[in-house]
């Protein structure tokens, strides 16, 4: 099997059962360290439900993600520009966003919009977008380099989050990350293939090393990213960048009617 990142021939790497059911290959690239499945049969049976019913953090997740977001927008971008969450599932980051006064705009093919219904993406990849999130996506991806490509259609700026490989590349029963349960994490990132993807794509990587990263064509610092990505420091700083609120404005849009008398 080719590696999906940088075409090298991939080595069988492991064996594990998916949905306590499906026995299938792992293969690991010699050159960037990339894993993947083989080719995922089992998608269909595996979206079943468009969010797995083990994704208990959901909820927790959103709410952890919304301060540093908010923080690495007033820090690195352009606080009063568009932004887009890609793969946005029921919209709740989306909507956490505009209570914080940031157009966002939410893009699923997958999943049913509950939180942001009125504030859907252009579905073509129309560009003019700040930034892109894409928040425990790149898993997902059984064409990681052609759905990139799509994100990249919308904004040439995409925070990310994934978990990387650990240095000692642990297999499918060593790493719960690999999402034996639910079978739906099919695509492993290094390091080294985040950077193979940024180049692909001439673009710049910042990463922390650990689960938070950033695809761009500008320059920014490292430790700047290092420092307004942590969710103490971004707690702390959000209150500052945060903007007036898009509640009332969303409401008149979706009801056509004033919401007068709010204290957002």
């Amino acid at each position: 099997m080719r590696c999906k990142i940088c075409s090298a021939e991939s080595a069988t790497f492991s064996r594990a059962k998916i949905l306590d059911r499906h026995e299938i290959g792992y293969f690991r690239c010699p050159a960037c360290g990339f894993v993947q499945t083989e080719e995922p049969y089992w998608l269909t049976e595996a979206y079943a439900d468009a969010i797995t019913h083990a994704d208990v953090g959901l909820v927790q997740r959103n709410l952890h993600l919304a301060p540093i977001i908010t923080t690495i927008i007033g820090a690195l971008f352009r606080p009063s520009g568009r932004f887009i969450d890609y793969g946005g599932g029921y919209g709740l980051l989306v909507r956490l966003m505009r209570d914080a006064g940031f157009d966002f705009y939410r893009s699923d093919r997958h999943c049913a919009n509950l939180f942001a219904r009125g504030f859907e993406a252009e579905p073509d990849g129309e560009g003019g977008y700040e930034l892109l999130t894409a928040m425990e996506i790149f898993e997902h991806l059984a064409d990681p380099l052609q759905e990139i490509g799509r994100m990249l259609s919308y904004s040439r700026s995409v925070f990310f989050t994934t978990e990387l490989l650990p240095k000692h590349a642990p297999t499918p029963g060593e790493w719960w990350y690999y999402g034996l349960d639910h079978g739906q994490h099919i695509s492993f990132y290094t390091q080294e293939s985040l950077e193979v993807i940024a180049e692909r794509f001439g673009l710049s990587l910042v990463t922390d090393g650990v689960s938070r990263h950033l695809l761009t064509e500008r320059r920014i610092p490292q430790l700047l990213f290092n420092a307004v990505s942590k969710y103490k420091l971004a707690m702390m700083l959000a209150p500052l960048f945060r903007r007036k609120s898009l509640v009332p404005a969303d409401y008149q849009k979706v009801t056509g009617r004033s919401l007068t008398g709010s204290d957002v």
